[in-house]
């Protein structure tokens, strides 16, 4: 809600559509001519005609309280990502999906030097706004995309072929329950092997052409708690690199399970984090085999306290490893390609990395004060790409941190 600062009879609020009140509140009216769902209103106190609104298209501006707007953004980097993915092509592309405007994919070009990488535009790519991406590593043109909710399709983007391949379910089963942004992976040991989690976590061995569940209802299951949005789903999960059939699986209402054996057995340790609180992410390490990093998010229940958990031993134990990160919501943690000792954490405010394993943290790079939703190090050419909820995408070179002591600088 925000009152003109010359007149207290003029109030605007902010949600779906931006309002307007000349009454004191009595009637409302919409003021039309700008991207939906509103996050801030500036009135210049000295000329309250001047409007600055920013929305999920972006920011406008107007210069008669509202009645007419212009956008003037269309060159910033204003794009809320909310995933980001990499493909094995050369040059590598990433792809992720963006609030209210679907999904895309962008090149980073590596060809005038690692430090040189330069701002392209991004492409349309399979998938929505709310959509997860895997992309085959034998063929960058086969694109896997989870829509919002669950829903799951596959791309071939030579031949321009999409076949939805969601798993199916009878009609005496429960609903099938998916997260905005439902998780899915591609097994790190063998690329036609998909996990996709619902409620359930479900297995395809033939590229989601066929499905079998191999889990039970992972989350509390509470039924007066899953309102019209979706809740209590699997928000994350995670296949370690190391052993096939170790997964670990999480969910939105605080529930952590692991499975040794490809979903014949779960075993829950759940009593070993916070509880109730959002799964953000789970990383089964690639250089211990009982290793795995665990972080949460309870912001949506206004806890920002810091959760970051690590554990060597399949997650009997958990130490926490928040140290000096300042309080805030954690995003995503993911673990250095090359050296096990480096994470790096996204949070509301920025990207954090630590050099020991998670002792103490230090800020990374050159940032703005931004929201990180997603981050990723690309295996092969070792490079950081972020996707951020406001200021788009950035990309920074892994050497200077994982191979040689040199300056750290991002660029969009």
């Amino acid at each position: 809600i925000r009152v003109d600062p010359t007149d207290e009879n003029t109030i605007y609020t902010m949600g779906l559509m931006l309002n307007v009140s000349n009454d004191g509140g009595k009637t409302f009216r919409t003021l039309d001519g700008m991207h939906v769902d509103h996050h801030g209103l500036w009135i210049d106190p000295a000329n309250p005609s001047y409007l600055i609104n920013c929305n999920d298209g972006g920011i406008v501006i107007s210069y008669d309280k509202g009645e007419n707007w212009m956008q003037f953004t269309h060159n910033l980097p204003a794009v809320q990502f909310f995933t980001i993915n990499y493909d094995l092509g050369e040059p590598f592309k990433v792809y992720g999906s963006v609030q209210d405007h679907g999904s895309y994919s962008g090149v980073i070009d590596l060809s005038r030097g690692r430090d040189r990488i330069p701002a392209r535009p991004f492409d349309y790519a399979p998938g929505g706004e709310g959509s997860n991406h895997a992309i085959d590593p034998r063929d960058p043109n086969l694109v896997y995309s989870a829509g919002f909710y669950g829903s799951l399709s596959r791309a071939n983007l030579t031949t321009g072929d999409r076949k939805s391949i969601l798993p199916r379910t009878f009609d005496t089963e429960p609903p099938l329950r998916g997260q905005w942004l439902a998780p899915f992976i591609l097994s790190e040991h063998n690329p036609d092997i998909i996990y996709h989690g619902m409620q359930y976590l479900y297995q395809s061995n033939d590229q989601g052409n066929t499905w079998k569940r191999i889990s039970p209802d992972l989350t509390h299951n509470v039924p007066e708690k899953i309102g019209d949005i979706q809740y209590q789903t699997l928000s994350t999960i995670s296949e370690s690199p190391l052993y096939f059939g170790l997964i670990y699986a999480g969910t939105d209402d605080g529930r952590l399970h692991v499975t040794r054996n490809g979903g014949t057995t779960w075993t829950e340790l759940t009593p070993k984090l916070a509880p109730d609180r959002w799964i953000s992410r789970i990383v089964a390490s690639k250089f211990k085999i009982g290793r795995v990093y665990v972080t949460q998010n309870g912001k949506r229940d206004d806890d920002f306290q810091v959760y970051i958990w690590k554990s060597e031993d399949y997650g009997e134990t958990f130490q926490d490893i928040s140290a000096n990160i300042p309080l805030g919501p954690v995003n995503v943690i993911r673990e250095d390609p090359f050296n096990g000792d480096i994470l790096y954490l996204g949070t509301d405010t920025g990207v954090y990395i630590s050099t020991n394993g998670g002792k103490s943290w230090e800020i990374l790079g050159n940032l703005p004060t931004v929201y990180v939703h997603d981050l990723i190090i690309h295996p092969r050419d070792n490079i950081i790409v972020i996707g951020t909820h406001g200021r788009g995408v950035w990309a920074l070179d892994a050497n200077t941190i994982n191979k040689a002591n040199e300056r750290r600088r991002f660029y969009r």
